[in-house]
């Protein structure tokens, strides 16, 4: 198989990541490990609770983002392997397929911060948030490299390792924190806060359902594939977020986060539903030789749908962060409730550090640990605070301790605050 005819497929993977989560451009300087961290209106994200008197800051449009891009198999160090070689013999092919796991997941998102600003121990802020992500079958590129073999065998595919999904939204949130619950004097004190965001749906697409069928015999050759693909734009909806904090010794802070407690768009300016469907019916080889039109039939319809509604999973969290007197730890452990755009069934941790030399400078350091569809990575990013203003910068790897060849996708964040 000559190599022009795995390249296409192979720079699809260079164009998107596997499933971040959702995020705030901060947070992705410590890999999430960041709800114990967050103050002021990063706080309505991650753990209103902490909303307080004492902090207050104002987000200016855009000067608040994060990006990621990146796969869960392919990188720079495979892509000069396989251009490297005039033809891909059977070693060159093993050596592709041992880099795809199981399925191939992908993703790509980013948010960017509109507005925001706290007072007293409320904060009102604006976000926008795109997320996407997709699967395809391992099998898909078996086939694509070594073909069917003696042809005895038959494949099925389905929607469970190949979809598609998107969602982009923007909120308006209003967060209240710092609020005492009332509890024995022998207990230690533990805050309560929640934040509520009203959602404005900017796009959606899912996959309703795939079926595929693939075999070979002595009738020939035969391929068939339906796909059946949901779109939706313009929805209103609604999120919430309850959260706790403690300090049960000094310098070790704990918290808890439930996230999502409501979460729902709804989608109704527009909503349309594609069905495509492929077949190939008893191919021989010298069909080839004839219009390539004649050698497969293809239809694809479109029309409009009911509205409807797109669920965002309940992700549970908790944290625990000691602080010394120049750095501090944290650890997170993050536990979804069902798959999204921006979130996983698969129960995850994240860890963070950060440690300030002087009280002008901070320096990042995270870390995250793997799923099926979640790599590990690795951050680092450099905080200045200045007077009234705080801003920084922040790059993360996704299977590489720092950004390569060997990277398989990279994720890019700055902010900027004014404290008051």
């Amino acid at each position: 198989m000559k190599k022009q005819i795995i390249l296409p497929f192979l720079l699809i993977f260079f164009t998107a990541a596997l499933w971040g989560g959702n995020f705030t451009p901060r947070s992705l300087l410590v890999s999430d490990s960041y709800m114990l961290r967050a103050r002021g209106c990063d706080a309505n994200y991650w753990n209103p609770a902490l909303l307080n008197r004492q902090t207050k800051d104002i987000w200016l449009p855009v000067l608040n983002l994060g990006v990621h891009v990146g796969n869960n198999a392919a990188d720079l160090d495979l892509y000069n392997y396989v251009m490297d070689r005039e033809f891909l013999d059977e070693e060159d092919k093993n050596h592709i397929m041992d880099a795809f796991k199981e399925n191939l997941a992908l993703s790509l998102g980013g948010q960017i911060a509109l507005f925001g600003f706290t007072t007293g121990n409320v904060a009102l802020s604006s976000s926008v948030h795109l997320n996407a992500k997709a699967s395809l079958d391992r099998t898909y590129l078996k086939l694509l490299l070594f073909g069917n073999g003696d042809g005895s065998e038959v494949f099925n595919f389905d929607e469970t390792d190949t979809n598609l999904e998107g969602l982009g939204y923007f909120d308006v949130t209003v967060g209240v924190g710092d609020i005492l619950i009332p509890l024995p004097e022998t207990v230690p004190d533990i805050k309560f806060g929640f934040a509520v965001s009203a959602l404005g749906g900017i796009l959606n697409t899912t996959t309703n359902s795939f079926e595929g069928h693939l075999s070979s015999n002595l009738d020939g050759f035969n391929f068939q594939q339906n796909v059946k693909q949901l779109a939706g734009a313009g929805g209103y909806g609604a999120k919430a977020m309850l959260g706790l904090y403690s300090e049960p010794i000094k310098n070790l802070s704990v918290g808890a986060t439930l996230d999502n407690a409501i979460g729902f768009i709804r989608w109704g300016m527009i909503r349309e539903e594609l069905d495509i469907s492929i077949s190939v019916d008893s191919l021989y080889a010298i069909d080839l030789l004839e219009d390539i039109e004649d050698i497969y039939s293809y239809e694809i319809s479109q029309e409009k749908t009911d509205s409807y509604t797109s669920r965002i999973p309940v992700e549970l969290r908790f944290a625990a962060q000691y602080d010394f007197p120049q750095a501090s730890i944290s650890v997170d452990y993050i536990q979804g409730f069902g798959d999204s755009p921006e979130t996983s069934r698969q129960a995850r941790f994240a860890l963070g550090a950060e440690l300030r030399p002087i009280p002008l400078i901070s320096i990042y350091l995270g870390y995250g640990t793997p799923t099926r569809n979640y790599p590990w990575r690795t951050s680092l990013g450099l905080g200045f605070n200045v007077g009234i203003l705080e801003f920084g910068m922040g790059v993360q790897s996704i299977e590489q301790f720092y950004p390569g060849y060997t990277s398989k996708g990279i994720a890019l964040a700055n902010y900027f605050n004014i404290r008051f």
